[in-house]
């Protein structure tokens, strides 16, 4: 392998590492859907997994990095927020069974910290730190200011209909600040996703009673709708799940062909999503972790051949645009494909494209049921790095 440059995000750095996903501890498919957040000091700590597409097992080690609201680098040394030595052994490993792809299922528990904020959990081979295999960031909060917000129509008359303004309130009162402009950063998330984050801006400080608002009329503090995720069902092989055209084995290999996608309608239809997510599922197995296939699913998008370039992104991929995630012109079926070889299980997704309207496929909505959280950081004085003092989460238009 060449040289592996880490970067302060979700990251996978070699083509085996598959299914990664950071999720707070629990036995049902909600606790794999919830965001990677936990309390300083809570009773639920969060967990790591991931398959190796290797027949044999590694020896895998994970360091944390403490974090800013930036997520770069604080100045606080490992001794500051940990109580051990910052190497822990992967020692929770299993070899799959019954599946045609080999794989080694990997699961850690992520040890408890002393600091609140941003974490970057970093896995890495042998011992050597530079030989990296994945990074997977989370958060740890305390309770230590009031959160506050709420959803309404965007301020600019043109986006009332594609958007969400989020407006907010920080209660800070117990915490020393001189300058609670400067000290207090309110970072917003939409649906876990990476490529949707927006710093407020504060509209209204009473340090008297010491209060914060982010109520920007206008569209600053505005998020794209979106409309509700595409789906679909690969939990089992014998036959066509929900969104799968055809299901089964080529040259005794799993794969899937989903339904062939079309452009929105520009009307708003309400469906049932996951926000993105996706969770891993086999439904014939003892034990999906270790039983799930390995399927080669191919996407198709009926779509008029252009210069722009469209992908297919959701949590599976990271949300990434890049070279796996952009679909291809198929000269033969007229439509827009893209390959991707996924675990069993169901998977949410959108198309986007690097247009000036990246909706355009997809189209906008106030209506579209979609999950925020607000992330309060604290500086204080003299500090070596961010508090994360306060965490809200708001599921808007819900309807699970």
């Amino acid at each position: 392998m060449g040289q592996k440059q880490l970067t302060y995000s979700n990251q996978v750095y070699e083509p085996t590492i598959k299914t990664v996903q950071i999720y707070p501890n629990g036995n049902s498919v909600q606790a794999v859907l919830d965001p990677a957040v936990t309390q300083l000091n809570g009773r639920r700590p969060l967990v790591l997994e991931f398959d190796d597409l290797k027949k044999d097992a590694e020896y895998y080690f994970v360091k944390l990095i403490h974090c800013n609201a930036d997520w770069q680098p604080s100045r606080l040394r490992p001794t500051m927020y940990l109580n051990a030595f910052n190497r822990f052994e992967i020692e929770d490993f299993e070899f799959s069974s019954e599946s045609k792809v080999n794989y080694v299922h990997y699961r850690f528990t992520i040890p408890r910290v002393k600091h609140s904020g941003n974490y970057l959990a970093v896995v890495y081979r042998d011992r050597d730190e530079d030989d990296i295999v994945l990074s997977q960031q989370f958060m740890v909060y305390e309770n230590e200011v009031a959160v506050g917000g709420n959803i309404q129509r965007s301020g600019s008359v043109g986006e009332r209909l594609r958007n969400q303004r989020i407006e907010v309130t920080v209660n800070y009162n117990g915490l020393r600040s001189i300058n609670p402009n400067e000290d207090f950063k309110v970072i917003v998330r939409q649906n876990q996703r990476p490529d949707q984050i927006k710093r407020l801006k504060s509209t209204f400080i009473n340090e008297s009673d010491q209060l914060l608002r982010f109520q920007n009329q206008g569209s600053e503090n505005d998020f794209r709708g979106g409309n509700e995720f595409r789906f679909f069902d690969i939990s089992t092989i014998n036959f066509s799940g929900r969104n799968v055209q055809e299901i089964g084995f080529r040259a005794n290999e799993p794969f899937a062909n989903l339904r062939t996608d079309q452009v929105r309608s520009d009307a708003y239809l309400q469906s049932l999503d996951i926000n993105g997510n996706f969770f891993s599922n086999d439904n014939e197995g003892r034990a999906s972790d270790l039983t799930g296939e390995y399927v080669q699913v191919k996407f198709k998008l009926d779509y008029p051949e252009t210069n722009n370039p469209i992908y297919v992104i959701g949590a599976f991929n990271g949300w990434q645009k890049n070279e796996a995630s952009q679909l291809k012109y198929d000269l033969l079926e007229k439509k827009y494909t893209n390959t991707v070889q996924l675990k069993q299980g169901w998977y949410d997704y959108t198309y986007v494209t690097n247009s000036r309207t990246p909706w355009e496929i997809e189209k906008s909505f106030f209506e579209t049921e979609n999950q925020y959280e607000i992330f309060v950081y604290y500086t204080a004085m003299g500090a070596r790095g961010d508090q994360l003092v306060g965490y809200q989460k708001i599921n808007y238009n819900v309807r699970r």
